[in-house]
């Protein structure tokens, strides 16, 4: 039986009737984009600007003050002296680079937990703690704009130690990490100069080969590290030899020490800088490694944006 053309085309739009109609499978959910590779900064100004682009033609798009932490993306800048910052579930903004800068990588595994945490309010003398050999972190939280922080040994052969000894005037809360080199001994943690909540973890640096391979740093003819205000570095090979370490700061002092986690490296201050005519500093000294050592840089009594150079002599 012959169809003509009219009864093509109505069996042709019902078919596709059909196929358009037809319930298809659901489909799962768009997945989640890669988090991006950023760097953490920390935001040096008393305060700064988010914007919608790399300049100050760009709209505001938010405002961030002294002490923020920003996820940068680790990229070379679209236009030179802006950044650009991360914000999950938000659009991505810029902010001026003078008004932040990197912080200092931790070098043991975020994931490790503390060995003990210690909190208190105002004045203090803890409990006893036994600190077996090794090198410790202590990472403390002050609700103030000073704290102290004293350990003092009541049996073995440690040091007295002040590990902190902070004040920041313009600043509402303090965060500051220090190192305790222990020979075996038993402590008490002695607080002072603060009034308000406080708590510190200690952790133990464990020489993990493949953590401090990853998370390590070679030192290398050349090589800079950078921060603000007090900080300890991670971990950092510095190869056998003789190194200019110089420094420039944005401070009027700037007390930098070596601490030495494995070698025959000295335990040193490198620098002891204080001068109150001046807004900025410069300063440099030989430090000799008779062998590759592994040591953690450790700054004090500096508030402000810091950059220490080496240089390879021979």
């Amino acid at each position: 039986m012959e169809v003509s053309m009219k009864s093509k085309l109505v069996l042709f739009a019902a078919f596709v009737f059909f196929i358009v109609s037809f319930p298809t499978a659901a489909q799962g959910p768009t997945p989640t984009a890669k988090p991006p590779s950023t760097l953490e900064y920390v935001v040096t100004a008393a305060n700064g600007t988010l914007r919608s682009g790399p300049g100050t033609n760009f709209a505001r798009i938010g405002s961030v003050k002294k002490g923020d932490k920003l996820q940068v993306y680790d990229e070379t800048p679209q236009t030179a002296g802006w950044l650009r910052v991360f914000r999950a579930g938000e659009k991505d903004a810029f902010i001026a680079d003078f008004l932040v800068a990197k912080t200092t990588p931790k070098f043991y595994p975020s994931s490790q937990a503390p060995l003990f945490t210690v909190s208190g309010k105002g004045k203090a003398v803890t409990e006893v703690y036994d600190i077996p050999r090794g090198a410790y972190r202590i990472d403390a939280t002050a609700a103030d704009n000073a704290f102290i922080l004293k350990i003092v040994p009541i049996a073995g052969n440690c040091d007295e130690d002040i590990i902190f000894n902070e004040i920041d005037f313009d600043a509402k809360q303090l965060e500051v990490s220090g190192l305790f080199v222990s020979s075996g001994c038993s402590v008490v943690f002695e607080i002072d100069n603060i009034q308000t909540a406080w708590s510190f973890e200690i952790r133990d640096i464990v020489v993990d080969a493949d953590f401090l391979k990853e998370n390590g740093r070679t030192l290398q003819d050349g090589s800079t590290i950078s921060g603000v205000g007090r900080a300890l570095t991670m971990a950092t090979f510095l190869p056998a030899g003789a190194w200019k370490i110089s420094a420039d700061v944005q401070d009027n002092a700037f007390i930098l020490s070596s601490r030495v986690l494995s070698g025959h490296c000295d335990d040193t201050t490198v620098f002891n800088e204080l001068d109150l005519n001046s807004k900025a500093l410069t300063a440099s000294t030989v430090y000799r490694s008779p062998e590759t050592c592994i040591i953690f840089w450790e700054t004090s009594n500096v508030q402000k944006a810091w950059t220490i150079t080496f240089e390879k002599l021979r």
